[in-house]
């Protein structure tokens, strides 16, 4: 009996302390970051109409907005993935975060279009370093099984700003007129560029909120040992076929995704009747969707990495599949006559996207490793080159052909980012 007792109290004497999950607060602060990008991003889509005819601008000239920001967030991505590499992520996504939602601010204030155009390309600069910036936190802060889900949290709150932009946009622009809508935003941006610099660190080491167990969790399971202070290898890199094969289908992707950005509402008003209360909600379906295969995606890829499946099954299946169903809904939105369907069939393509953009973050981290943020930039690099392209060439091809030849030429570009994913090839990284 007595020998008993000493193991009673040994026992209850040993409390595991449950670790501390500061990672995946920071992960979803990220979401919010993303949330405002997008919002911000979008808006200009929504008061296009009314925007427009203020500024006595035509389809080409508004399009050209869009495609300028996207030139400028392009011309940042490898400055930016080099720059978060080496001074980090918090102090790299504040000062991103507080310069974009400035210029959003000036898009009200200014009237001529050069001026405007001026303007949005530095908007699209001060946004560049937001994705490489959370490809370098990745790389630090989430062990290697989680790399899909943290790629999810920025995305997905990407793809939820614009579920929720049309519905802000359009009753702030009912409100108090559209410059109204540039500037809260801008406020808003600037509050929460505060809020995480405030909280953020670079790494779990930095942090004083992460606790010893996480710590070691993360320590001991993330890709990156040591931290490298040299530039990535940029020769090597480049006479890879696999690097740029990444870029390059991702190219696609945003060329697609912009199309939906910036023309979705116009679409719907002009080639479907809708009004600007049922456009709102009816443009919002296709971003809730791609939101929610944003966030289900790194989940899935993360899973079957987990269940010992290599990385071209876990990453590159599950993009290649989507990539599918789009072109199979693209085909069935251009063709179907009831309006309503027309959006179903345009949410189930817009969604299939969310699986091709996840798992390409994911894989830039993965292929990247110490070097995630130069990998990350050069494939956002190359997606904004599409995002660059889409809004005037789907501008005129809307104006010369109409809505429903643009709409099924979008299916050509798919098919050849559906070839590059046998390419990529995820399983062994660049370095």
């Amino acid at each position: 009996m007595n020998r008993l007792v000493p193991e009673v109290n040994e026992v209850k004497q040993v409390q595991v302390k449950p670790a501390s999950r500061i990672r995946w607060w920071l992960a979803f602060l990220f979401f919010v970051i993303g949330l405002i990008a997008y919002m911000d991003r979008s808006n200009i889509s929504i008061i296009a109409k009314p925007m427009m005819e203020d500024l006595n601008m035509d389809k080409v000239q508004f399009g050209f907005l869009a495609s300028i920001f996207s030139l400028g967030y392009a011309l940042a991505q490898v400055p930016a993935g080099i720059l978060a590499e080496r001074f980090g992520a918090r102090r790299i996504v504040f000062l991103a975060l507080v310069w974009w939602s400035v210029f959003t601010g000036l898009t009200a204030i200014v009237k001529s279009h050069g001026l405007l155009a001026l303007v949005r390309f530095l908007f699209g600069v001060g946004e560049g370093p937001m994705y490489p910036g959370n490809a370098v936190f990745n790389t630090y802060w989430f062990q290697k099984e989680e790399k899909g889900r943290a790629a999810s949290a920025l995305l997905a709150g990407s793809y939820f700003g614009p579920v929720i932009a049309p519905i802000l946009t359009v009753a702030i622009f009912q409100a108090w007129g559209w410059q109204a809508v540039f500037c809260i935003f801008g406020l808003i941006g600037i509050f929460v560029a505060f809020i995480w610099y405030l909280i953020g660190r670079d790494k779990p080491e930095e942090h004083p909120m992460v606790s010893k167990e996480e710590l070691e969790l993360i320590v001991k399971n993330r890709t990156v040992k040591e931290e490298k202070k040299e530039i990535a290898p940029w020769g090597q890199f480049l006479k890879n076929g696999r690097f740029w094969a990444l870029g390059l289908q991702y190219c696609v992707v945003l060329y697609i995704v912009t199309f939906f950005l910036v023309w979705l509402p116009t679409y719907l008003m002009e080639a479907r009747s809708f009004s600007l209360q049922n456009m709102g909600f009816a443009a919002s379906l296709p971003w809730l969707c791609i939101f929610i295969t944003v966030m289900t995606g790194g989940t899935i890829s993360d899973w079957l990495v987990k269940k010992g499946k290599s990385k071209m099954v876990a990453r590159g299946s599950l993009a290649i599949g989507g990539l599918v169903i789009f072109a199979v809904t693209m085909y069935l939105a251009a063709y179907v006559t009831i309006p309503w369907m027309n959006v179903l069939w345009l949410t189930l393509a817009l969604g299939s996207l969310g699986f091709p953009v996840v798992t390409s973050w994911a894989a830039a981290v993965d292929l990247g490793n110490e070097y995630s943020g130069s990998v990350s930039g050069w494939m956002n690099l190359w997606g904004n080159i599409g995002a660059f392209l889409s809004p005037i060439l789907c501008g005129w091809l809307a104006e010369t052909i109409g809505w429903e030849g643009t709409l099924l030429i979008s299916i050509v570009p798919i098919l050849f980012a559906i070839g590059l994913w046998f390419v990529v090839r995820p399983d062994r990284s660049f370095t």
